[in-house]
């Protein structure tokens, strides 16, 4: 598995209109993507990108931050964890415009592995570029 850096760096938040308020205008970062319906934003934060996760910490999931490392093919990664024995809090996910699968480390912090549909990582894009997740 080739880890090629980090995607994003996602907080679950219980209200995601609270939190977005918060970031924009509270501490002026610029909100790249507000999506109520998928309950989703990202913000750019020069190097990296936030992204806030609403109605998450409603449903009962553990609070904290997680980090998206990008890789190249989730579907080696999957192979490769699976066959170390590493047991994954999720599988490979389909959300369309990227893959990702969630894996606990020793304390219980959600790592994302994280690929793209488009091929790119990090924050080589541009605003009109970025999409959910």
């Amino acid at each position: 598995m080739n880890v090629r850096g980090a995607d994003f760096v996602l907080f679950l938040v219980s209200d995601l209109s609270l939190a977005v308020a918060f970031y924009r205008d509270m501490l002026g970062v610029r909100c790249e993507i507000e999506s109520l319906e998928h309950q989703w934003a990202e913000f750019d934060c020069g190097n990296l990108t936030l992204s806030l996760q609403g109605r998450a910490l409603a449903d009962g999931v553990r609070g904290g931050g997680r980090i998206a490392l990008a890789v190249d093919d989730i579907s080696a990664a999957y192979k490769e964890l699976t066959q170390k024995g590493v047991v994954l809090a999720s599988g490979p996910v389909d959300n369309g415009c990227c893959w990702h699968l969630e894996v606990p480390d020793p304390d219980g912090n959600v790592v994302i592995l994280h690929q793209r549909s488009d091929g790119t990582c990090g924050q080589n894009l541009k605003p009109a570029q970025r999409s959910k997740g």
